[in-house]
């Protein structure tokens, strides 16, 4: 009989979980002109990076309004991994091809050579070490036949598995011969929910910010010079101007749907986002108005079934 959701997640609250992220795409940015390219077109300090080193960043425009999120690791002097985080292969080309223009920077779709697996959970370093990988600590990146790159996608953490897509089966009938446990889509959005981590594009639009989204700490950098929507993003930095706010939700399940009204004492202060279920306990994930910006705060959730009663939460839950 296969697990439950919850006994899943339970598993890997205590063990270790493997993820199978085959919409996980990636390029190679490769030149002279690479590292000044990425940091003039991402937001977080890409110049700083050294190789072994990476960070998380996104893709905004000219109005500081997110377009996806990534993953930059620096392999060598001139050249970069970037691994999408939801963004499609098409729509990343689309958008950067365009910027090349008199840059040395040679931009290469890597997503069919490239498989992306995840280890997380507070076993994952004792599955590497049977794997015989290493462990890198926070920002930083193993070279090997995989590429092992610290990643939290849970509340415990762990690390992402970035190797040759032919030797995907392989690696995962390893890492489950060798402690971890495989975790579905719903076990992942489970834990993911529960770590507070938005997803894109489920949990943002076109007109997100990385302020609201709590994301500017890890995705975002004040040190590295001009790049697409700095000056939105410092501006809102300094004058700490965001009306709405990434912030959680916990009620009785089932979750309700994404952009379902929240509202406090009969005005609306916000929508749902993600949701999932554990158990008879739904946990959503929720962009809030300034009045609703309190842990435990009551506020109703205005499902199409009729207003369901629903506590804030803040994040990690």
């Amino acid at each position: 009989m296969s697990a439950t959701v919850a006994e899943v997640c339970a598993t890997v609250r205590a063990g270790a979980g493997l993820y199978d992220l085959p919409d996980h795409g990636s390029f190679t940015l490769v030149g002279p002109d690479a590292r000044r390219f990425c940091n003039g077109m991402f937001t977080n300090n890409i110049r700083a990076l050294t190789p072994g080193r990476g960070n998380a960043s996104a893709m905004v425009d000219d109005k500081a309004r997110i377009q996806g999120l990534l993953r930059l690791y620096n392999t060598a002097p001139e050249a970069f991994l970037a691994v999408l985080e939801g963004v499609t292969p098409e729509a990343f080309a689309a958008r950067y091809e365009k910027y090349i223009i008199f840059d040395d920077v040679e931009l290469t779709d890597t997503s069919e050579d490239l498989a992306v697996l995840s280890l997380q959970g507070p076993q994952a370093a004792a599955v590497l070490a049977r794997l015989e990988l290493p462990t890198p600590g926070p920002g930083e990146h193993a070279e090997g036949a995989w590429r092992v790159a610290e990643h939290a996608r849970t509340r415990a953490g762990g690390w992402d598995l970035i190797g040759p897509r032919a030797e995907r089966a392989t690696m995962i009938d390893r890492a489950l011969a060798a402690g971890a446990v495989a975790v579905p889509f719903d076990a992942q959005e489970v834990l993911r929910i529960e770590a507070g981590l938005p997803r894109w594009p489920a949990d943002m639009s076109d007109k997100s910010l990385l302020h609201e989204l709590r994301l500017v700490g890890t995705h975002g950098a004040f040190d590295k010079g001009c790049y697409i929507g700095q000056e939105v993003i410092n501006r809102i930095d300094v004058m700490g101007q965001v009306t709405k706010k990434f912030w959680g939700l916990e009620l009785a399940s089932p979750a309700p749907a994404p952009q379902t009204e929240v509202q406090l004492a009969g005005e609306a202060v916000g929508h749902t986002l993600s949701g999932a279920v554990e158990g008879d306990r739904a946990r959503v994930l929720a962009l809030l108005r300034k009045a609703a910006w309190t842990d435990g705060l009551e506020v109703t959730v205005m499902t199409a079934d009729g207003p369901r009663a629903a506590t804030v939460r803040d994040l990690p839950f």
